[in-house]
């Protein structure tokens, strides 16, 4: 260490004396102008000839740059001194407490309340009724004013009379309704076949038998021009026969005409006993027993359980207001009633209604512990105001960041950084009687 601070002192009197020197030579250069021409300057204002007289120097200026500050773990508080990180919470179980005025209530499952004697209102007539509180009343109808009754021969039944008539009759007698039962002229009856053949066809009159009928065939059929003209003969039996027609020739002709035999008259009876002849069929007809009518009332009367009866109305006395109420000047039934209480009402409108009691409710205040933060690392402190107070770790001073080095005005700095280094502004090197100047790499 005492080496080291001789080595200093020698360097700083070694440069005293070169700066003495240049100082002299200095002197005597300017002493020897004066009576010679000067030569212009070799090297701007301040700088010296190096050693070989190629450049010019001078010492280098010490610079300090103030960089912002930093930290190297954490954030820089506000004012940028100090490092620090948000302190960790630790939930506390805190004092709740209900407002002034205000305590917990069970019916509210616990919430803080207050309760005040809510303002009633004036009495008044209850809803649907008429008038005014001390006066109100409600319609009724009319009532009849005694019991309904019927005239002589009627029977009260419910709320009308009833009158009995005369018993009731059977109706028309009808034919059962079947596929098979024929009515006609008044009778009832069914075809059935007889055993016997039915008469011969009417041969005079051309009728052969053609299956069940007798027919008979157009003879001038072929003749375009008599064919129209043929009618079918009348059989002796007294039937109708049916002509089956064709167009030939743009001429409507009768081809055919058939009928049915009729049955031998009498035969129906002497081989089917109960049937008789049906005119104008082979076949015989059996009666059918009629179907009895229903029973039927005279007009105005309806059958019910086998009485004919009819209702009328029954006779009722004028309507009347009931009992415990008075008819009015319109005719109306009043009816009085009491008054409705007032109702119960809050004047604050913050206020709920809660029976005759008004009720205001209020959310529980917290009382915090103080101990709600914790330090990991660093100093425990709270920064801000009270409303925006901040729980933080102080880690320690920030870094500053100021950086200290040398530095040039003009030119460029030596390799060893001790120098400023500049080309020389006159056209021509100087002569020898440049001033000494220390030794320097650069």
């Amino acid at each position: 260490m005492e080496a080291t601070q001789k080595t200093s002192t020698t360097k700083a009197a070694l440069l005293v004396l070169a700066a003495l020197s240049m100082l002299l030579s200095g002197l005597f250069i300017a002493t020897a102008s004066r009576s010679d021409a000067s030569p212009p300057p070799a090297c701007p204002d301040g700088f010296s000839l190096t050693a070989d007289a190629k450049n010019c120097f001078q010492a280098a200026v010490v610079t300090s740059a103030d960089n912002p500050n930093s930290c190297d773990t954490g954030s820089l508080t506000p004012d940028g001194t100090k490092c620090y990180q948000a302190a960790r919470l630790i939930p506390q179980e805190g004092v709740t407490n209900c407002p002034k005025g205000y305590s917990p209530d069970d019916s509210l499952g616990g919430m803080c309340a207050k309760f005040d004697v809510a303002t009633q209102r004036a009495a008044a007539c209850p809803d649907g009724a008429r008038g005014v509180a001390g006066a109100c009343y409600i319609l009724v109808a009319k009532g009849p004013r005694g019991a309904a009754t019927c005239d002589t021969g009627q029977t009260l039944a419910g709320t009308n009379c009833v009158i009995t008539g005369a018993l009731p009759v059977t109706g028309t007698a009808t034919c059962p309704v079947s596929a098979t039962v024929i009515s006609s002229g008044g009778q009832c009856y069914t075809l059935v076949s007889p055993p016997a053949s039915p008469e011969a066809c009417d041969a005079v009159a051309g009728y052969v038998e053609f299956g069940t009928v007798c027919k008979v065939s157009n003879p001038m059929a072929a003749d375009a021009a008599t064919a129209g003209s043929w009618t079918c003969p009348a059989p002796a039996s007294g039937q109708t026969p049916t002509g089956t027609t064709h167009v030939l020739g743009g001429i409507t002709k009768i081809e055919s005409c058939s009928y049915t035999p009729a049955q031998i008259p009498g035969a129906c009876a002497a081989t089917l006993p109960g049937t008789t002849d049906d005119p104008g069929s082979p076949y015989c007809r059996r009666p059918v027993d009629l179907r009895p009518g229903a029973l039927v009332c005279a007009d105005g009367f309806g059958l019910v359980s086998g009485t004919c009866i009819r209702y009328v109305g029954v006779d009722i006395a004028s309507p009347q207001c009931p009992i415990g109420s008075v008819e009015d000047g319109s005719g109306d039934c009043r009816k009085p009633v009491a008054d409705a209480a007032g109702a119960y009402y809050c004047k604050d409108a913050n206020a709920a209604l809660n029976g005759k009691s008004c009720v205001w409710t209020s959310g529980f205040l917290v009382t915090p512990s103080p101990d709600l933060y914790k330090c990991d690392a660093g100093v425990r402190t709270v920064i801000g105001s009270a409303g925006s107070a901040q729980v933080i770790c102080i880690l320690g001073n920030a870094n500053a960041n100021t950086t200290t080095g040398p530095s040039c005005l003009q030119g460029v700095l030596s390799t060893d950084n001790a120098y400023c280094i500049v080309p020389r502004i006159d056209t021509a090197p100087a002569a020898a009687v440049a001033a000494p100047v220390p030794s320097f790499t650069g």
